[in-house]
Order: C-alpha cells, then structure tokens, then sequence
C-alpha cells in the first residue's frame, strides 16, 4: 500500500469517526439528559415520601392524643367516703403492670390530691387524684414494656414524672423514680363531703375575717375615748 492509498484510508476512518461521533454525541446528551431528569424525580420523589412519612407520624401523634385525651375517667361502683376506696383496681393495675413486665419495686407511695396535678388545682370538686409513686429496677427494654402498658391502659392516667439513672455495679441496669397520676370521678357522698367541708371552710374565713373586723372597731373606737 503506497503513501496515497494510506492517506485515503486514514481519511476514511476520520470520515467515519466524525460521522459515529456525530451520530453518537447527541444520544450520550439525551442519555445524559434524561439521567438528570431521572435524578430529579427521584429526588422529588423521596421529598414527597418524606413529606407522606412526616404526615403519617403527626397523624398517628395526633391518634396517641386523641385516643388519651377521650379515655374514660375510672369511676367505682363503691359508695364509699374514702377517696383511695374510688381508685378500685387501678392501684393495683399500676404496680402490677411494672411486676408483669420483670422490673423490681423497690420503694412504693402515693400521695392524695397533689398540688402540681392540673386535676388537682382546677377540678377537684369532681374528680380524686393519687399520685403514685415508685423506684423500679430493670432493663430499657422492661421499661419500655411497661410505659407502653401505662400508655395504653384504658382508663386516664398519667405517666406524670420519671427519672432514669443506670446502676453502678452493672450500667444495663436502670434504676427510674416514676410517678403516675391516677384518676378517679368522685361518687354522690364524696362530692357532698367535699361542698360541705369547703362550705365550713368558706364560713370560717368569713368567722375570722369577722371578729378581725370587729377587733378593728372596738380598737378604733378606744382611740377614739
């Protein structure tokens, strides 16, 4: 092959090269184009997702919600003036629950009518409150199992305080101080009882306010002599 017949070759292949990447050079811009817009769906897509997920989970707080704010109070079928006799089973269910699901009761209280309980402070006219309270020993997982049992149990309560700390000798251990507020509609007698201890009450305040008034009179009239 002399130097002619190379260069013709050589300019056969170029032509050819030339007319490939012609050819091929606006596929790989589609490709690529439509790679992009690939890419933007996707991520459209996931944002969308995200926003479904992020829906989903206010929902299915606001149902938590829902479902706790319209639990029933417990009401006792007793007719008794003792205010721990309206809590019926709900004592027990409380501490046996903790026992069910593995953790130790190391301590136990409870205190009538606590002051800080919103129940306490707006409605205690109609409902009895008891603040229970306990040290429990156990794992995360024994603890989670319990505060979902407290969550869904069927009458209001509420899981009021907890305060977790692990144990020394062993940190898997958890030792939690947790308070749960029980709640109870007082019967036809406690209500009466507490119109009329609040009744005497009032009238007491009106006995002292009276004689310090009159003590101011009788003071003022000496002055007067």
């Amino acid at each position: 092959m002399n130097d002619n017949q190379k260069l013709v070759c050589i300019l056969i292949i170029l032509i050819a090269l030339a007319f490939g990447l012609y050819l091929i050079i606006p596929k790989v811009q589609e490709s690529y184009t439509t790679y992009k817009q690939v890419q933007e769906k996707q991520a459209k897509v996931q944002s969308t997702q995200k926003q479904i997920d992020d829906l989903r989970a206010q929902k299915q707080a606001y149902e938590r919600e829902e479902k706790i704010a319209t639990k029933p109070v417990y009401k006792s079928d007793i007719a008794s003036l003792d205010a721990m006799a309206s809590f019926g089973i709900m004592f027990e269910d409380v501490i046996q629950a903790a026992k069910y699901n593995g953790l130790k009761l190391r301590s136990i209280e409870y205190t009538q009518n606590p002051p800080d309980d919103v129940v306490s402070q707006n409605v205690l006219s109609d409902y009895n409150v008891c603040a229970v309270k306990m040290q429990l020993i156990g794992t995360y997982a024994q603890f989670r199992s319990y505060f979902e049992d407290i969550a869904n149990y069927p009458y209001l309560i509420n899981l009021d305080k907890i305060s977790i700390f692990p144990y020394e000798g062993n940190k898997k251990i958890l030792i939690a101080d947790v308070q749960v507020n029980l709640y109870a509609e007082k019967n036809a007698e406690q209500k009466a009882a507490y119109e009329a201890a609040r009744a005497a009450e009032n009238q007491g305040d009106e006995a002292v306010e009276g004689t310090a008034a009159a003590g101011a009179i009788q003071g003022a009239a000496a002055e007067g002599q």
